[in-house]
Order: C-alpha cells, then sequence, then structure tokens
C-alpha cells in the first residue's frame, strides 16, 4: 500500500503545480487509507503538508512584492481561528460512534471522510 501512497502523492504534487490549490483535499484520503493513517490525524497531516508547500510556493511571488498582505491577514487569522475552534471544541464532541443502521454503524471517521468526499465534488 505504501508504493500506491507515494504515487498518488506524485499525482497529488503535479495537481497541485497545475491548478495551484485544493490539496488538502486530496492529501486526505491518500493519507487515511493508502498509508492507514487515522482520518483525524490525517486531517492535520494533510494540512501541514498543503500549508508547507503553499508557503514554499508562495515564497517567489513574495519577493516580487505581489502578495497583498492585507489580503492574506484578512483570510489567513479567521481560517486559522476556525481550525483550531473545530480541533479543539468540535471534533472532541462528536461522539466516535454516531448511530448504527443494522449491522452497519456511522462512525466520526467515516462521517469525516465523507464530508471531504462531497467537498471533492465541489
Amino acid at each position: 500500500m505504501a508504493l500506491a501512497g507515494y504515487s498518488a502523492s506524485i499525482f497529488i504534487g503535479i495537481s497541485l503545480g497545475l491548478v495551484r490549490g485544493r490539496g488538502s483535499i486530496l492529501t486526505l484520503p491518500v493519507l487515511a487509507y493508502l498509508f492507514g493513517i487515522d482520518p483525524i490525524l490525517a486531517t492535520v497531516y494533510s494540512l501541514f503538508i498543503v500549508g508547507s508547500t503553499s508557503i514554499v510556493g508562495s515564497l517567489s511571488y513574495f519577493k516580487q512584492g505581489l502578495v497583498n498582505l492585507k489580503a492574506a491577514a484578512l483570510f489567513g487569522i479567521p481560517s486559522i481561528m476556525t481550525i483550531l475552534i473545530t480541533r479543539e471544541i468540535v471534533l472532541p464532541s462528536i461522539p466516535v460512534d454516531i448511530f448504527h443502521m443494522g449491522h452497519f454503524t456511522v462512525t466520526k471517521n467515516l462521517v469525516l471522510i465523507l464530508l471531504f468526499a462531497l467537498l471533492m465534488l465541489n
């Protein structure tokens, strides 16, 4: 599975380079399913991976003076605050098993993956 994960990671890198974004949407399923990382932890890893590559990719634009720091702060600070609130308050309050339908159990991890799948369709 690791080989499939590394192959998918290369594909994600190429697609990010071509379309300039939406990497965490692609990275989460690769980390969760191909590398076997818990989906809750995979969300943190995907944010770190995509965030650090975005910083590196934006350095040349920053050096050229093409980065609007005011706009970056106006979008970045609320985004970071929302992530912190979600990670510290919302996610811990969701039960591990949300509900049961016969022998099928809807879990927090399943709902998280389904939400990301819906975002990928958007």
